[in-house]
């Protein structure tokens, strides 16, 4: 049975390369490479505020270590709204209130968590706490169309997006498999039933805690990485309709990452996390796997034949809304 199954890096459209190494410098920067935005952040059906960034690419620079990167500038003072089509409720989007820890390192961010009822405030490395937006009132419902309207120096971008309902995993396990010269490990693989005469489409990650407990926010995610740091995207046109003990992190990694299992870790109590995303997503993250692997995740070129699903100019990202659910296990070692 062969499986579409991806690494999905979480370098995606080089957010993650924030942070200079020692004797950088500026260079000449290739066409097309410092154009537009970077929209990073999506709604679930898991509890809000949903914390969403924007970013510009702002210079090319080159250390001896890593190489070519690009640097990123938060975005500050764009109109973000997100409106639920289905229900009506438009939510202008707000940035939480920042300020820098005494000794410059740490950034307190401070919202209102109108899910909880209550002002929240937290702790970030600095830097991480401008360019940030929030909602005020939206909530994530499966079924339900949301709008994205950017609105940010005389440009206006724009998506559409449904919330798929989400699939349930019927069963989790830890299984032992062979990672042959790397030997043998317990792995997580799920069973779950796809929905007949649909084409599904999924994001998995698994980690060691649950995403559904009360000290999760989606601000984790936006700031840090996504928890555990493990996903893939996955189509279901070659699965059958009963999927059974589905490795979880099988796929093709690319050609500058580890190879599949070798991220396995040990863990005393296990989660997988499935999302539901849309075909469009599903195509800007394989596309953008697909030049990782192309050009050993160095970005040069800028991956520009990547087209997003937020329209209006150059969007690096896309706008996602999915159905989460979530099964977990206690683990059991010998």
């Amino acid at each position: 049975m062969k499986k579409i199954y991806y690494k999905l890096c979480l370098l995606l459209f080089g957010i993650g390369l924030f942070c200079a190494c020692e004797e950088e410098m500026t260079l000449k920067p290739d066409a097309g490479m410092l154009e537009g935005i970077v929209f990073d952040g999506y709604i679930t059906n898991l509890a809000p505020p949903y914390f969403f960034r924007l970013t510009h690419p702002s210079c090319l620079q080159e250390n001896k270590l890593s190489g070519k990167y690009i640097h990123y500038e938060n975005i500050v003072g764009a109109e973000v709204i997100i409106t639920d089509v289905t229900t009506g409720i438009k939510d202008t989007l707000v940035q939480p209130a920042c300020r820098p820890h005494r000794d410059d390192v740490f950034m307190y961010i401070s919202y209102y968590d109108y899910y909880r009822k209550r002002t929240i405030t937290e702790t970030r490395y600095s830097g991480n706490g401008e360019g940030l937006y929030i909602t005020t009132r939206l909530y994530g419902i499966e079924g339900h169309t949301y709008t994205l309207d950017i609105k940010y120096k005389d440009k206006h971008y724009s998506a559409r997006e449904m919330m798929v309902p989400g699939t349930s995993i019927t069963d989790l396990k830890a299984l032992e498999v062979d990672l042959g010269v790397k030997g043998k490990t317990l792995a997580p693989c799920i069973s779950f039933v796809n929905r007949p005469e649909e084409d599904n489409y999924y994001m998995l990650t698994y980690t060691g805690s649950s995403i559904r407990g009360p000290h999760y926010s989606s601000l984790d995610d936006i700031t840090q990485g996504a928890p555990g740091a493990h996903f893939s995207i996955l189509s279901d046109k070659y699965l059958d309709e009963e999927v059974k003990d589905f490795l979880v992190g099988e796929g093709d990694a690319g050609a500058s990452y580890d190879p599949p299992g070798s991220d396995y870790y040990a863990l005393d109590s296990l989660f997988v996390h499935m999302m539901s995303i849309s075909k469009d997503c599903y195509d800007i993250y394989d596309q953008m796997i697909r030049q990782l692997r192309t050009d050993g995740g160095a970005y040069t070129p800028r991956p520009t034949n990547i087209k997003s699903n937020i329209s209006g100019g150059v969007v690096w990202g896309c706008f996602r809304v999915s159905a989460v659910t979530e099964k977990g296990i206690a683990v059991e070692r010998q």
